[in-house]
């Protein structure tokens, strides 16, 4: 079916686009919600002027985000966590936490999945954190991990590998995550994506295991997302692109960097 969108619909499409959709998606969605409407000919006389201010409206969007990317780039980020007396986090700082910070600082709604954590967090310190507030706009933000709850005659959280990326699991070309939680594993999948693109490794796998299916969706969630953020090109079920048993009871998936 063919429409013509009233209002921006990222990514599929902005104010002013005609496009082929699914007859479902269009009546089920865009047209009750009046995101778009049939391109008819009386429609279509309205696409150019939708354009014109779809476009005003992204310079302006662009315009604002410089801004935005330009002053967090110039003023260091606090980020209150809770801490064992010799600095060390209890957990670890997530990309969730750090979007949650920035949307309350600039107002805005920071997505996760804007924020590209290349380490593991969980000492207090200053991190220098790439962000991509659009599409055509990246930034770094200079982080400051401080303590604001010095548990005093606690234990520390004992170190463990549990959810440590080292180099011969990047070496190895693949990750067991049976029993991870789900922000931790979801977060490495960021990390590990970063670190093999840096050693010119392309394939990946990532065993997480059936089960009840809660945590393979999660990876998977995850996946699609990088690949339509560019950071994964190819992705799929199984230990390569020519896996026919992909969802046995091991349960790995692959992904392909850029």
């Amino acid at each position: 079916m063919k429409v013509l969108f009233l209002q921006d619909e990222l990514p599929t499409a902005r104010a002013g686009d005609i496009r082929d959709v699914k007859n479902g998606f269009a009546r089920n969605y865009l047209i009750p919600r009046g995101v778009a409407v049939l391109a008819t000919e009386h429609q279509l006389r309205r696409a150019e002027k939708l354009r014109a201010e779809a476009e005003e409206r992204r310079l302006r969007e662009l315009n604002e985000w410089r801004d935005i990317a330009t002053e967090l780039s110039e003023n260091p980020v606090d980020l209150m966590v809770r801490t064992g007396p010799t600095g060390r986090l209890y957990g670890s700082v997530t990309s969730a936490m750090i979007a949650a910070r920035l949307s309350e600082l600039t107002d805005r709604t920071i997505e996760r999945k804007r924020v590209r954590l290349q380490e593991q967090i969980r000492m207090v310190g200053t991190y220098r954190i790439p962000v991509r507030f659009m599409d055509e706009i990246d930034g770094t933000v200079d982080l400051n991990v401080v303590s604001d709850d010095v548990v005093e005659g606690e234990e520390e959280e004992e170190t463990t590998d549990q959810y440590a990326i080292t180099d011969e699991i990047l070496a190895s070309g693949e990750i067991d995550i049976h029993g991870w939680e789900e922000p931790q594993a979801v977060d490495a999948l960021g990390l590990i994506a970063g670190r093999i693109l840096a050693r010119n490794i392309a394939q990946f796998r990532v065993i997480h295991g059936k089960g009840e299916g809660t945590l393979r969706q999660a990876v998977r969630d995850r996946l699609d997302a990088m690949k339509t953020e560019g950071t994964v090109i190819l992705w799929g079920p199984g230990r390569t692109d020519g896996d026919t048993d992909a969802d046995s009871l091991e349960a790995v998936s692959w992904f392909t960097v850029s």
